[in-house]
Formats: structure tokens, C-alpha cells, sequence
């Protein structure tokens, strides 16, 4: 895993001038994630799609992605420490640029919650957010309706901001 890892960062390295990106390696952005602390810059990357990514390299790619337009994750983050995000600065593609967020299996976990809220309460130029509920709660006792009043609460810094919370208990 370190040595695809290392491949890994190697490729980013040497593509840092795309504009649209996605990394779907299953389970290699969960395993390596100390790639991402070392980062070149993406000056031009405006849309990048991730599958698996923990919440601190989550974070190192924001940084190091001022113009990002659009974020999708696939599957969610992991490893999401609360102290990570509370002295954590605001990535500028928050301030200037990111206007589209995907978050795709989510699974209502508070590291989840955590990132929509911090995204939320940050991202100045949100235009839309949409978050589509992992499968498996279709068959679990999560009340879908207070999940969606708690992320509604959050503050937003957007004024502009839609927000779509696809609910599988209603499918």
C-alpha cells in the first residue's frame, strides 16, 4: 500500500495543471493519506471527485486547491477528527470558488455531520449542496427527518446555498 502510495503521489505531482480530477483508487486514499500532506499546489483544478478519503487529506487537498469549483465524495469521508476541523483553516476555494458539493453515502455519522457543518458554515459562494443517504439506512431505525432539520440548522455562510437531502426511507 506505501508503495502505491507513493506511485500515487508521484502521478498528482506531475499532473498538477488539470482542471478536473478523480481519484477512485478503493481504499488507497483511506491507507495513504500522509501523501497528501505534501501536495503541490492544483492551480487550475476546478472539479475533482474523490471515492474513499480520509477527513485530514480531504482537508490537504482543499488547501491546496484554491480555484475547486466542485467537490463530489463517493463514499463519504472517514476518520474525521473534530479537533482536525475546529483549528482548521478555511480552505480558499471557501472563500472565493467552491460552489458545488456532493456527498454521496452518507452515513449520519458525527464526523459527517461535522464536515457538512464545517462546509456549511464556511463556504461562502455555495450555491448547491446535495447529500445522498448511504442504502443501508433504508433498513435502519435513523429518524431521517430530525437528520435533515440538524443539517438545515446549521449555520450557513451562503446566503445562496440549496440544500437536497435525498431520503431513502421514502423511496
Amino acid at each position: 500500500m506505501e508503495n502505491l502510495g507513493f506511485k500515487v503521489y508521484n502521478l498528482l505531482a506531475q499532473i498538477r495543471e488539470v482542471e478536473r480530477l478523480k481519484l477512485l483508487f478503493y481504499k488507497v486514499l483511506m491507507h495513504v493519506s500522509d501523501i497528501f500532506s505534501h501536495l503541490p499546489a492544483f492551480g487550475r483544478l476546478a472539479s475533482l471527485q474523490l471515492n474513499e478519503v480520509t477527513g485530514e487529506a480531504l482537508l490537504n487537498i482543499l488547501h491546496n486547491s484554491p480555484f475547486l469549483n466542485t467537490l463530489v465524495l463517493k463514499n463519504g469521508v472517514s476518520e474525521l477528527n473534530k479537533d482536525v476541523l475546529t483549528s482548521a483553516s478555511v480552505p480558499q476555494c471557501f472563500q472565493s470558488s467552491l460552489r458545488v458539493f456532493q456527498f454521496k453515502e452518507f452515513n449520519v455519522h458525527e464526523h459527517e455531520l461535522l464536515l457538512l457543518k464545517f462546509v456549511m458554515a464556511n463556504a461562502k459562494v455555495l450555491e448547491k449542496m446535495t447529500i445522498h443517504t448511504a442504502f443501508w439506512l433504508r433498513y435502519s431505525d435513523t429518524d431521517m427527518e430530525k437528520v435533515k432539520e440538524q443539517i438545515l440548522s446549521f449555520p450557513k455562510c451562503s446566503d445562496f446555498v440549496m440544500i437536497q437531502l435525498s431520503n431513502v426511507n421514502s423511496c
